[in-house]
Order: C-alpha cells, then structure tokens, then sequence
C-alpha cells in the first residue's frame, strides 16, 4: 500500500506540525469573505468563553486559533448545517472540553494531538472510508468494513507508514493497543476475505491449571492449616 490516499506532507516535520496535519498539507484556499465577518464578528465572544473555562489567556487564543481553523477547513459543511451560529458554538465547546481532558493526561498534553488534528483526522478517515469502499480492490473493500479502531489503525500504519508510537499518539492510546487492534484488523481481514487465520505463537497453547499442594493423608490439621 501507499500514501496515494493521504498527504503526507513535504517532509516528517509535516507530521508534527500542529497547523498542517498531513492529511491538510499542501492544502489552501482563499479566506471567503464570509468567514472573515464571521471571525471578527465571533473571536472575542469565543476567546472570553475559552479563557473562562481553561483559565489562561495563552492556551485558549492557541485553542481559539484551532477552533476557527477547523470551522474554516469545514466551511462548506458547517453553512450546510440548519443552525450554523449553534453549530459552530458546539465546535468551540468540544474543543475547551476536549483541551481539558488532554491537559489533565499523565503524560501531559503532548501525549495527545491537539484538537485541530482530531478533528480533521476524523475527517480524513471518514473520507477515506468511502474512497476505500468504491475500490473495485476486495482488499480496499474490505478495509474500508474494519471497525473504527482498526481501520485507523491499517490506514495509518500501511497507507500513512506512521509507526506504533505515532499512532498511539495521534489515537490517544498505549503502543501495546495499537498491536492489539492490528492483530485485530488482519484476523477480520482474512476472514472477511475468505482466508484461513494466521498462526501466532501461543494462540492454542493453554496456561497450565495451578495445582494446590494437598496435605499428607493423616496430618492433623492445626490453626494454620484449617
């Protein structure tokens, strides 16, 4: 498999960079002239809000920067939306929610992506799903029919060719799941494409009972042993 799906960017720092996720790298458009009245109209009340409830003026403007830069990158589908003012105010609100839960991880806030990259890779992902399930390939048909997990996990290790440890990061998991679902993901395949499974070492040996040692016939049995 190959990158022909996804972007991946000019070069590995594409992967890190927090305002061009490599599903966005490369892309650009002129700011329309709606969503600069919108923005001006919008950035105070959405800077306050954030500064209100994350409690420091830099992470929320970083954070406020995120939630217009997603708004924009979605533009068309948010002016689809019936109420687009209580669309776009529940962005801002799964973001400050989302920016909390990340602040209070043990590993800090760089033990996960930043609410732009979430968003947009859930994007990309769905997008790629349906792109996938058009294939006239049985194995792109059959990934596209992987569950959520492990089909981001497939897409982003062979089409994307992230590592473990990228991927639990951009996931919000340990490495050790991120084995899990692939294990997963290729056992679904296989039996979604008719093949036998695979033999893994350990998949039919069973742990051996732990025997209880059993007093000699005849012991008396004192206050220990009863």
């Amino acid at each position: 498999m190959s990158g022909e799906i996804f972007s991946t960017g000019t070069g590995p720092d594409a992967w890190y960079d927090w305002d061009a996720p490599p599903w966005q790298a490369g892309s650009s458009r002129t700011l329309p002239i709606e969503f600069e009245a919108f923005y001006l109209a919008q950035s105070d009340t959405y800077l306050e809000y954030a500064e209100l409830e994350l409690g420091d003026s830099g992470i929320a403007w970083e954070l406020i920067h995120q939630v217009f830069l997603y708004i924009l990158t979605t533009w068309d589908e948010m002016l689809a939306e019936r109420n687009f003012m209580e669309a776009s105010w529940e962005v801002l609100r799964s973001a400050v929610g989302y920016e909390k839960r990340r602040r209070q991880r043990p590993d800090g806030p760089d033990g996960a992506p930043s609410f732009f990259w979430k968003m947009t890779f859930g994007h990309a992902m769905v997008s790629s799903r349906v792109r996938l399930s058009r294939e006239p390939d049985a194995l792109r048909q059959a990934i596209a029919r992987l569950s959520p997990k492990q089909f981001d996990v497939i897409v982003l290790k062979h089409f994307m060719g992230r590592t473990r440890d990228e991927i639990a990061w951009l996931m919000g998991i340990k490495p050790v799941t991120v084995d899990h679902h692939h294990r997963r993901a290729q056992d679904q395949l296989r039996r979604l494409l008719g093949m036998p499974p695979l033999e893994r070492a350990g998949r039919n040996n069973t742990r051996p009972r732990a025997v209880r040692p059993r007093s000699p016939k005849g012991a008396v049995k004192t206050e220990e042993t009863a």
